[in-house]
């Protein structure tokens, strides 16, 4: 599958945010399969999903210097996604651990969200 780098980065993101707590929960993979299909209208596999959260970078979780480098090929409207869609995975279990509020902190700051914009969300 080919994706846009904004694309990418909404699965690589929301993919990285299933191991923020260290356990990978199915519901949270689900969560994922829908907003990618709902936003981007494609549909990927859990397979997809695990292996994206699986690449090297998050391994040493560095979802941030991903981010930084592809920044400049987001559009304004593109962060708000991302980030949009990561408070749902966040939400999908029901809970929100603490690594997971670290890891959407870190995105927000990453990515030059102000306040105001993630209120309009």
């Amino acid at each position: 599958m080919s994706l846009t780098v904004p694309q990418e980065a909404l699965l690589k993101t929301l993919s990285v945010m299933t191991r923020a707590d260290t356990n990978i929960q199915q519901i949270e993979v689900e969560a994922v399969q829908k907003i990618i299909n709902d936003e981007l209208g494609l549909s990927v596999t859990s397979a997809q999903v695990h292996m994206a959260a699986n690449s090297e970078f998050i391994e040493r979780r560095e979802i941030d210097k991903y981010l930084k480098s592809v920044s400049k090929q987001l559009e304004q409207t593109d962060k708000i996604t991302i980030v949009r869609c990561l408070k749902n995975i966040i939400l999908s279990d029901g809970q929100a651990h603490s690594r997971e509020i670290d890891m959407f902190n870190k995105v927000v700051d990453v990515l030059k969200l102000t306040p105001a914009e993630l209120v309009l969300m």
